[in-house]
Order: C-alpha cells, then structure tokens, then sequence
C-alpha cells in the first residue's frame, strides 16, 4: 500500500510540473499552425484573383475569425471563414477597414500590409506580411 501510495505521489507531482510547460507547448502550436493556415488562404485567394482576373475577391478580419469573400454582383459570395482557435486573436491589421482586397494580378490593394496574431497565454505574436507589389507572403516572428 505505501508502495502504491509512494508511485502516485511521484506520478502525481511529475504531472502538476509539466502542466505549465505542456499547454505553452500547444499554445504555441496553435500560435504557429494558424499564422500558416492565414498565409495558405491569402495565397489562395490571390490565385483566384488571378484565375479569374478579378478585383473582387477579399479578406474581412475579426478578432476571433476571418472571412473570404468574392463581391460579385448582386449579392457578394462567401468562399469561406476560419475561425481561430482559442486564445489566438487578431491583434491588428494595417488595412484599411481591416479588409484585405486583392487587385485582378494578385497583388494587394491598395498596398501590402501586415497581420499581427496574438496569444496571451506565451505573449508571443506572429507576422503575416504581405508585399505591397510583388504580394509575397511570409510568416515572421519579427515586426515589420
């Protein structure tokens, strides 16, 4: 019985010591996977805007979600939204309207920009940056 007692305190304290260390790890998971899903949806919707050489495609942000839309006429067409997963949000965007418009090449419009996620639980934050002609898309750990 004390041996059994003795092997559940250890067990018990090794658990209560990586907690912490644990839900940083997937906190900064979710941190990176979702800067990543960010840049493959913008570079998807800067193909469609290609493909279609439209200026109508573009991205509206939220704090907990982002929608993909093409404004067509007479009613604009949702392609898709993502939500975020818990605790990662957007902290800021330099677009104007905090929408992401897309011209009939592909490139930003009306310029590049940056879009800053936050997680609160490591303090860390990610850059997706757009060029503002070229309409390169990179993932940073540094601001712009």
């Amino acid at each position: 019985m004390i041996e059994l007692t003795v092997v559940l305190l250890i067990i018990g304290l090794m658990a209560v010591t990586t907690a912490p260390l644990t839900i940083k790890g997937i906190a900064t998971f979710n941190l990176v996977s979702s800067s990543h899903l960010l840049a493959a949806d913008i570079r998807e919707l800067q193909q469609l805007a290609l493909c279609d050489y439209s200026s109508q495609y573009l991205i509206t942000f939220f704090k907990d979600h982002y929608q993909m839309t093409k404004s067509a006429y007479p009613s604009p067409k949702r392609i898709g939204s993502r939500s975020l997963p818990a605790g990662i949000r957007v902290e800021h965007t330099n677009f104007p309207g905090d929408v992401l418009r897309f011209s009939a090449k592909g490139s930003p419009s009306p310029q590049g920009g940056t879009v800053t996620l936050y997680d609160p639980v490591t303090g860390k934050r990610k850059y997706v940056i757009i060029a503002s002609i070229t309409g390169r898309v990179r993932v940073s750990d540094q601001k712009p």
